[in-house]
């Protein structure tokens, strides 16, 4: 496989530095560029088409919610991962609706950060432990976090909605029987070759069945797929995989 292009977006540069140092030091990276704030972390993402974005949330000018969402739009094949100190959920959610394909809290080692990049660059989804059972926690009807982006409280889905209603919602998207299964064991944190493990099929199949619901759904990548399959209710987040899909 080529070279993995990053662009490092981060508002202190001895973040920068250190995440440089970091994978100018591991096989199959390659440092394309950095950014200070977010306009410019958008500028040079269309300048340089890097293969991974990471992301800080916070910092002057746009924040890296915003470039997030502008860099998705402007550069498809681009993927971002967050990577900041904020783990609470008035960040993560935004984050990952604008179009982020992971989010990772500082405190990372670094062989995780580096695994996360080559997960969100396969289309995986990755995210910090801590993030992955808050999210679980809030859309199973855990209290509903004050957003930043709507000045309002809303819970884990940008929706006003209480406690997690079980069943599809009117007019959900008719799944196949692969294809809600495929998007039960994403729900369950499993990756495309886990996935095709459990179903006994190939992984190009997953990658078929993941396709699919992005058409379907309506996304642009798995992360976005979970997302809208909890607001569909055609899936229910798990924090593990003990039980097949649809068995109680």
């Amino acid at each position: 496989m080529d070279l993995c292009r990053l662009l490092l977006v981060d508002d202190h540069p001895l973040m920068r530095d250190a995440l440089a140092n970091l994978f100018r030091a591991e096989p199959g990276f390659e440092v394309v560029g950095e950014a200070g704030e977010g306009a410019e972390a958008v500028e040079k993402s269309v300048a340089l088409e890097p293969d991974v974005v990471l992301m800080d949330i916070r910092m002057p000018g746009m924040d890296g919610i915003e470039a997030t969402g502008q860099i998705v739009q402007r550069c498809p094949d681009t993927k971002v991962l967050a990577l900041t100190t904020f783990s609470t959920l008035e960040y993560v959610v935004p984050a990952l609706r604008a179009g982020a394909s992971g989010y990772l809290v500082k405190d990372a080692r670094h062989d995780e950060i580096v695994s996360a990049v080559s997960l969100v660059r396969e289309d995986e989804l990755a995210l910090s432990p801590s993030v992955a059972s808050s999210l679980a926690n809030n859309v199973l009807g855990d209290v509903p976090v004050p957003s930043v982006r709507r000045g309002k409280r809303w819970d884990a889905l940008g929706q006003s909605s209480g406690l997690w209603s079980t069943g599809p919602r009117p007019g959900a998207p008719q799944l196949a029987p692969r294809e809600l299964e495929t998007l039960e064991w994403i729900a369950r944190g499993l990756n495309n070759s886990e996935i095709a493990e459990r179903m006994s099929v190939s992984h190009g199949s997953v990658k078929s069945y993941v396709s699919r619901l992005c058409e379907k759904l309506a996304v642009r990548d798995r992360v976005q797929v979970l997302i809208s399959g909890i607001e569909w209710g055609l899936v229910e987040p798990a924090l593990h995989d003990d039980d097949a899909p649809g068995r109680h």
